[in-house]
């Protein structure tokens, strides 16, 4: 080969890997994929078709996958029904990597550590996903099965509470060469699994539950890139972890670790076996298309939850109201997002006057991008009451927050009557916490009582129980409407609610600077609806709502 002809080569690699970049077009391998059907009879893929339908969708090369009856069925069966079902299932074959189920109980079955063996092998795949059976195993059980499958080079896939923290430092300790994968981590146990990787070297985290703000860049920076994975959550998470990997702000190399480069050193793919790139079924034109190649939306966003201010339970790197403002902004402009309707952790969670005239100083020099909540505690009622013309009069507040569950206070308290009224009189909208239906069943009759207030649902109820709680809410009364973020915590397919709700009382919002902008955002682009339906919910139904103030 000439110099002319290797320089030609390297050129158009460049351009693909260039183009494949624009295209939002890269390899993904998900760790964190699950099928089959429990014992209850609910599953989100019961079969590894749909598990292959939603990777098409998303964009998703290879996945590994377990089999969820293992959680109760004995592990080498469920294991084996995985097999057999890959085998049969067209296009599966190379695309669907077992992560089968493995147990203590395997050293006193029949052959049983053989048997696990031969699966192994059949499946060709090093990854094994421990479940705790009825709370009764351990990973430390596990000793003389994971001796006995050593040459295989295993590694341990399981999520992160399936076992204690003493349970997991000895076994990683006895097995510094058997990697441990922990998933699902949401922003409490953080903390605890950092503290954990800071320890053992052979723990790793993946990103399908890592919805805090720079989380994943914290994760490169104390750990590094090798010890970061892409998985997906529940199916209603749809692309929230592939949009927070592709927008993050990492290195380009690091980033391609975490989507495939990790798993595939992990399970020694090479070559042809590797993960090719799937393009997502979504266009490149389109807005998911968009935030997955880089680019700002190109249509009106306004972020109807956001905070800032120091929050006690959350890993951050930035906790101080300025720096968030520098980063807020920065993240704003990547995605051409216009404005974001803000509230204070100081007056949500320390003394309300004080902590409320704090974010109104801090925010008034850029009160062109950022607006404010009120902070209304019921336990400052007067002081804030008496305040209510002075706050509103101004540029910068334009509604107010209630953080009732925080409190211990009900939404009937008589104490809320000033602000439910104030709302009212001015067409205001009252971003109010909810988390399950009894924060949702109270507010019934307040929502009628004041026609005029706008009440966004935050969280949208929160789990199962308070999303059916808050639907027939928003269907009933045209001033009630569902807020995005942190509804992830709900397996219920927000398609199904959009065919409920109109899409016209959703409004978006991300829960920033706690959360991750990107991931929330990941979550709604991702879905599978016409960007038509998007485009009012990221920001024209709330500029509605504040076109009626008076």
């Amino acid at each position: 080969m000439t110099g002319l002809e290797a320089g030609r080569i390297q050129s158009w690699r460049s351009l693909q890997a260039i183009m494949k970049k624009l295209s939002g077009c890269s390899s993904f391998i998900d760790v964190n994929a699950f099928f089959g059907k429990a014992s209850t009879g609910a599953s989100e893929f019961p079969l590894i078709r749909d598990r292959l339908d939603f990777m098409d969708r998303l964009g998703i090369s290879k996945a590994l996958v377990w089999n969820t009856e293992a959680r109760q069925n004995q592990a080498l069966a469920s294991n084996q029904k995985m097999i057999d079902e890959i085998a049969r299932t067209p296009k599966a074959r190379g695309r669907i990597i077992p992560a089968l189920a493995v147990s203590g109980l395997m050293q006193y079955e029949r052959d049983g550590i053989k048997k696990l063996k031969r699966q192994m092998i059949d499946g060709e795949t090093r990854a094994l996903r421990f479940a705790n059976v009825f709370k009764a195993l351990s990973l430390c059980q596990l000793e003389p099965v994971i001796r006995g499958i050593a040459g295989l080079k295993p590694f341990i896939v399981m999520r992160h509470d399936e076992s204690n923290i003493q349970d997991i430092l000895e076994f990683t300790a006895m097995f510094p060469k058997v990697p441990l994968v922990l998933t699902e981590v949401m922003w409490g146990p953080t903390m605890i699994v950092f503290d954990l990787m800071r320890r053992r070297k052979n723990i790793l985290v993946d990103n399908s539950w890592l919805h805090t703000n720079g989380a994943v860049e914290q994760v490169v920076e104390h750990f590094g890139a090798e010890r970061l994975l892409f998985g997906t959550g529940n199916k209603s998470h749809g692309g929230a972890a592939i949009a927070q990997l592709a927008r993050a702000d990492i290195t380009e190399p690091e980033r391609q670790l975490a989507m495939h480069g990790n798993l595939e050193r992990l399970l020694g793919l090479k070559g042809a076996a590797k993960a090719a790139p799937v393009p997502p079924a979504k266009p490149a034109d389109s807005l998911w298309g968009r935030c997955l190649a880089g680019k700002t939306l190109g249509v009106d966003i306004v972020d109807a939850h956001f905070h800032l201010g120091p929050s006690g339970g959350y890993v951050l790197k930035d906790h101080e109201e300025h720096s968030q403002v520098k980063s807020a902004l920065k993240v704003m402009g990547s995605l051409g997002m216009q404005t974001v309707i803000v509230s204070g952790m100081h007056a949500l969670l320390g003394e309300a006057v004080a902590g409320n005239d704090l974010l109104e100083k801090v925010l008034l020099p850029h009160s062109d991008r950022f607006k404010g909540y009120l902070g209304f505690n019921p336990f400052y009622a007067d002081a804030l009451v008496k305040n209510f013309d002075r706050y509103f009069s101004g540029p910068f507040f334009l509604g107010f927050k209630t953080l009732c569950g925080y409190w211990g206070i009900k939404t009937n308290d008589p104490r809320f009557e000033p602000m439910w009224a104030y709302a009212n009189q001015h067409r205001l909208p009252v971003l109010y916490h909810t988390w399950g239906k009894d924060d949702i069943i109270p507010l019934r009759d307040v929502v009628k009582k004041y026609p005029d207030a706008h009440f966004l649902i935050g969280h949208s109820g929160g789990p199962q129980n308070g999303r059916r709680e808050a639907e027939p809410l928003a269907q009933e009364n045209p001033n009630v409407f569902l807020e995005w973020c942190g509804s992830f915590c709900n397996a219920e397919a927000w398609e199904k609610t959009l065919q409920k709700v109109n899409p016209r009382q959703v409004v978006f919002g991300t829960d920033a600077m706690p959360h991750d902008i990107y991931w929330e955002l990941g979550r709604l682009l991702s879905l599978d609806v016409p960007d038509e339906i998007l485009v009012p919910i990221l920001g024209q139904n709330m500029r509605r709502i504040l076109a009626l103030r008076r």
